[in-house]
């Protein structure tokens, strides 16, 4: 399981970034002594209900009102060839910088949110108190790394410098989207995979430095502490949701084409379902919240015929073409996946509206990058 900490919209001042500090006061004061059991001392409260206690005790700014404190969000992949897996990503705020925490595999989804709700307890109040304990105990502190160095060769001296960080180098991620690059940044923190994201730069060394800091000013590397300080008025804090972190931050290449079968497989049922909430105040009793309509290649001698479906959604005021593809329901399939990308924010309503849909769509390539 991982932990992807979004880049904080922070800026630049004199304030001290207290994040990974006041976090392990919090899991000092909440880890068990030794001799005691991990487990939470209050049994009597579920797992979800004592992480969301554990996140409001270190809410730094007021979150809008009637705002979730915990996020869920849900990937499924497929089990065999008809059952499904779920596995729960919660996200929530630490000290102002946003936390994605993904779980394991579970036979539904009840079962894989305790799972990350327990895991992520684990984590940050099991283990995160007892490597504070341990570095009180035995005089070790954060490490420091020489000065002069650019940024990013802080960020890999300090983690094979680092106890916590498993002595290992971070892993180098650069995302291109049009003329502008992102890095991402992988790093082992005390046995449990953490992701980083940075910002959009204008070149690739620009972008590994911009996350290679902000790692840097979470992880408290002497000279880092000041750098930056979250945004009380940025979109994490600010906003209804915390925003989304990076497309399958939390899955290897082999299981995005397991997702992307599992997706497929659900996606007229899952598309519908959030129409039908997204759009319920906008809808008549008994109105149907998407019509279709297909057409069919005449000049196609295969079975099954190729289709093209149009999904005319009255609520969002267009319809959405989609590709052609082989039989009616892939047809549908195509199209409503042009209806999810829309409702995401991925869209135009005009893109969706075109005669065909590339694949290739939206201009992105990932690279993986070694130093």
């Amino acid at each position: 399981w991982l932990v992807a900490c979004a880049a904080p919209s922070a800026a630049l001042c004199g304030s001290q970034g207290r994040s990974l500090v006041i976090r392990r006061a919090m899991a000092a004061r909440l880890a068990p002594t030794a001799g005691q059991p991990h487990e939470p001392q209050d049994m009597l409260k579920g797992v979800v209900a004592l992480l969301q206690e554990f996140v409001q005790c270190s809410r730094q700014f007021a979150a809008p009102q009637h705002r979730a404190i915990l996020q869920w969000t849900y990937d499924q992949r497929m089990a065999g060839a008809m059952s499904l897996e779920f596995r729960a990503n919660v996200a929530f705020l630490l000290d102002g910088v946003p936390h994605h925490v993904a779980g394991g595999w579970q036979a539904s989804k009840k079962s894989a949110q305790r799972d990350v709700a327990e895991r992520t307890l684990r984590f940050f109040v099991g283990t995160w108190g007892e490597q504070f304990l341990r570095e009180e105990v035995g005089g070790g502190g954060v490490p420091e790394v020489a000065l002069g160095s650019s940024h990013v060769q802080a960020l890999e001296d300090f983690c094979l410098a680092s106890e916590a960080c498993g002595h290992a180098q971070p892993k180098w991620l650069q995302v291109r989207k049009g003329r502008s690059v992102s890095a991402q940044v992988e790093v082992e923190l005390l046995g449990v995979r953490h992701k980083f994201a940075g910002c959009a730069k204008a070149s690739k060394e620009e972008a590994f430095a911009d996350v290679a800091r902000r790692v840097l000013w979470y992880l408290q590397c002497p000279g880092y502490e000041r750098l930056f300080m979250p945004d009380p008025q940025g979109p994490a804090v600010s906003s209804s949701r915390i925003p989304d972190p990076p497309a399958k931050w939390a899955c290897s290449s082999a299981q995005a084409d397991e997702f992307k079968k599992a997706q497929r497989k659900t996606a007229l049922m899952r598309v519908q379902n959030r129409l039908q909430r997204e759009l319920a105040k906008m809808m008549k009793p008994g109105q149907s919240v998407w019509e279709w309509s297909f057409e069919v290649d005449e000049n196609d001698r295969m079975w099954p015929p190729l289709y093209r479906a149009t999904a005319s959604v009255p609520g969002l005021g267009g319809s959405f073409v989609g590709a052609w593809a082989r039989g009616q329901r892939e047809a549908q399939v195509e199209a409503s996946l042009l209806v999810e990308e829309f409702l995401d924010g991925g869209r135009e309503l005009a893109e969706c509206s075109a005669s065909s849909r590339s694949s290739t769509d939206g201009g992105d390539s990932i690279e993986r990058t070694a130093r």
